[in-house]
């Protein structure tokens, strides 16, 4: 397999703090994983990961299969990754994985109730008087 970026072979390392053989390049430090590698490795990963409409086709191809990668940004983050439609694998730059594993450890838990903003402005009072008014009703 060659990197999609620079070309250059890919070598394939044992990384113990994940359990996981990965696929990377050793001049561009990009890193390949294939599907469901990244859910193995990154906890907090969207295991649902779709490429959306608006992703931008590429001509880099996928190292697996040679179909094109598709570029978009990885939910909830600002990080522009590359997936394959067909493999479903993800070519990851350097430093881009540590960068969605920090974004993603930041999103509230989906047990954790969200707090909701307080509601600013004349809609914001009225809903204030309403609420004042209808305890004022009941109590």
């Amino acid at each position: 397999m060659n990197c999609p970026k620079c070309q250059q072979q890919l070598k394939e390392r044992y990384v113990s703090a994940v359990n996981l053989n990965v696929d990377y390049c050793p001049k561009c430090k990009g890193v390949w994983l294939d599907r469901g590698e990244l859910e193995q490795a990154m906890p907090v990963a969207d295991p649902h990961l779709q490429i959306p409409p608006n992703a931008v086709r590429l001509r880099a191809p996928c190292p697996r299969c040679a179909q094109p990668l598709h570029a978009f940004p990885y939910p909830q983050t600002r990080v522009t990754i590359e997936m394959c439609k067909a493999c479903r694998g993800f070519w990851l730059d350097a430093g881009e994985f540590k960068q969605i594993r920090e974004a993603r450890e930041q999103l509230p838990s989906p047990d954790e109730p969200a707090e909701e903003a307080p509601v600013g402005g004349i809609k914001g009072a009225l809903i204030r008087f309403i609420d004042t008014a209808l305890e004022q009703l009941l109590y």
